[in-house]
């Protein structure tokens, strides 16, 4: 159980599923979390199984696997290929320049 969550993003898979991306603490140490809830017999969301915790350390793998992931299904679903492949965010003012994790660390 995390020592603390902050939801980011939710939004509902169908009627009785809601898919959630949360930052979580846990023993000190900082998650993204992508999971599925469901509603419980209180009318509450409750997590399943089901989703995955990304490590600061895998956090620019898993973007790299997402932005492929976009790139083939814009290629099936429309039929032709995207002008360019997703790229990473540009560092915002104030932020250092090169691979950062998610909380603006920059990584080496």
């Amino acid at each position: 159980m995390p020592d603390d969550r902050k939801v980011l993003h939710e939004f509902k898979r169908n009627a009785e599923e809601t898919m959630r991306v949360s930052l979580s603490t846990f023993k000190g140490r900082t998650y993204v979390d992508i999971r599925l809830f469901y509603t419980d017999d209180n009318n509450e969301l409750a997590p399943t199984k089901k989703g995955v915790t990304i490590t600061p350390e895998l956090w620019d793998e898993f973007r790299a696997g997402v932005a492929a992931a976009e790139v083939e299904l814009q290629e099936k679903t429309s039929g032709t290929r995207p002008n360019r492949r997703p790229s990473s965010p540009r560092p915002r003012a104030g932020r250092p320049a090169g691979r950062t994790d998610p909380w603006g660390k920059l990584l080496t």
